[in-house]
């Protein structure tokens, strides 16, 4: 596990800012929603409060040293003889307009399938290409807000962040699996990949502050969603379809933080 703080400079107490989870996006399917991931990016581009977290499974990785292998469910744009290569490419010209607004990368279980039993470590380059910081498979981020003009004034909050694991596949499943997470670490963000679905949650503790006056505070946490279609009409079923996937979420979920109220929201 991976520690960073990661500082961002503000202008305005009303300032706003949008922390988006990307993951599982799968690039070189056909079953990949290239278009929606595309104006997903061009939107964070152009909003100057917009960070992003990637959450791991950026490219599919599937070569025919896989079970899953099928070369009907490739994308025409990836080479047959250079599968990996090409779909890091083609992650890093989508992903490098918005490196500057990046925490950094997370890893996913196929970034690790393809690095064990191919030898080429796609997380690695990718946080490379775009010059983010390495997050590993999970991780916790330290975000210290610190306005203009206020000197010493800094406003932390602590996100944790993982790929995840398991095939859960009933709401109460994924629910579990995200409560795991948010009562295992101390933190007030959580954020989970890999279950392909977008499930959010949000609690409300109480505390004494130093004073003795009790105060709340509101944790927020959320299953981060995919740019993969379990099912596309017209297209070789690829192998979520096959094992009887529920219908994935495409998109992701949005955490709103605004530090100097600290408030935190989910949003879908």
């Amino acid at each position: 596990m991976e520690y960073r703080e990661y500082s961002i400079i503000y202008k305005s107490r009303k300032d706003q800012f949008t922390i988006y989870p990307i993951g599982d996006i799968h690039a070189g399917t056909v079953h990949c929603a290239e278009s929606e991931i595309k104006k997903l990016v061009k939107a964070i581009g152009e909003d100057p409060l917009a960070l992003w977290i990637g959450m791991g499974d950026y490219g599919d990785l599937i070569t025919p040293h896989d079970p899953r292998w099928d070369i009907e469910v490739i994308s025409p744009w990836v080479e047959r003889s250079n599968v990996a290569e090409s779909q890091r490419v083609w992650l890093r010209n989508l992903l490098k307009p918005i490196a500057p607004k990046c925490i950094g990368l997370l890893g996913g279980n196929h970034e690790d399938s393809i690095r064990r039993y191919n030898a080429q470590d796609i997380h690695l380059d990718l946080c490379r290409d775009l010059s983010v910081p390495y997050l590993g498979y999970s991780c916790f981020i330290r975000f210290l807000f610190k306005r203009v003009r206020a000197e010493g004034e800094v406003h932390s909050f602590v996100g944790v962040f993982q790929h995840g694991s398991g095939a859960a596949q009933t709401e109460g499943g994924k629910i579990m699996r995200l409560k795991k997470l948010m009562d295992s670490f101390d933190a007030d963000i959580y954020a989970m990949g890999h279950l392909h679905d977008i499930v959010t949650d949000s609690l409300a503790q109480l505390y004494p502050d130093q004073s003795g006056k009790i105060k709340q505070k509101i944790r927020v946490g959320a299953i981060t969603g995919s740019w993969m279609r379990t099912y596309s009409q017209g297209l070789r079923p690829n192998y979520a379809e096959m094992r009887g996937y529920y219908p994935t979420m495409i998109g992701c979920p949005r955490f709103l933080v605004s530090p100097d109220k600290r408030i935190l929201k989910v949003m879908v």
